[in-house]
């Protein structure tokens, strides 16, 4: 897992999990009005993409979200941690500045989307697979974009899971123990929910898909709610 330090600043927004899709006019709304006010920084925890890779098909289904994106960018400092729905982003976008996960050392602020920490042993396969890049660019070239195509629009028609997963706490517990911070933040899982575990503090984000949910650092996360 590539490992990027941040100085994460008060005023920061958080948002994970939009799995946005074609003309979803709520996290548009929300980008143009951090457009109009610029947070000082902006973190992008992952699968803010329904699906988004570096192919032409899913570049143009995107274009208005990048292209918002690429503005608030310029204004503000745009942190995109990869998801397991958006990877490779780094020639979609201009001036965001892309990594597994985002540390901050003073902190002791451990930001990811949640799914390469992921302890069990089948996902980590299926995502290493899905993240083969030279595999999925051969089988851009060899099809065409046919058979890319024709996939990327069967998962895009797939809905979003929004529900509370049993014991996810004792799930949790397994996967930071190994991870050396006090504050650990990351998305992935859409349950919302904040556990106070030894000496660590773990939150998992709200989905903005599931519940227009967002957060703002300020000296602790605070969670919006976007009407």
């Amino acid at each position: 897992m590539k490992i990027k330090k941040i100085n994460l600043k008060n005023g920061a927004v958080l948002v994970a999990d939009v799995h946005y899709k074609k003309n979803d006019k709520d996290f548009l709304n929300f980008l143009k009005e951090l457009d109009d006010n610029p947070p000082p920084q902006l973190f992008l925890l992952g699968d803010i993409f329904h699906l988004l890779l570096p192919f032409k098909f899913l570049v143009d289904y995107n274009k208005e979200a990048i292209n918002l994106i690429n503005s608030i960018a310029k204004k503000s400092e745009v942190y995109y941690a990869y998801g397991n729905h958006d990877f490779w982003l780094d020639g979609v976008f201009e001036n965001v500045i892309f990594s597994d996960a985002f540390l901050d050392e003073e902190k002791l602020i451990f930001l990811t989307h949640g799914d390469l920490n992921e302890k069990n042993f089948l996902y980590k396969i299926y995502a290493k697979l899905i993240r083969n890049k030279f595999l999925l660019k051969l089988l851009n070239v060899i099809s065409f974009n046919f058979v890319n195509n024709w996939l990327f629009k069967k998962i895009l028609q797939k809905k979003v899971k929004c529900f509370k997963i049993e014991e996810f706490k004792l799930k949790i517990l397994k996967k930071i123990a190994d991870i050396n911070s006090n504050i650990i933040i990351e998305g992935h899982y859409h349950q919302n929910v904040s556990y106070d575990i030894e000496n660590k503090k773990y939150f998992n984000l709200g989905a903005f898909k599931c519940e227009r949910v967002y957060y703002i650092f300020e000296e602790y996360l605070k969670e919006k709610r976007y009407e």
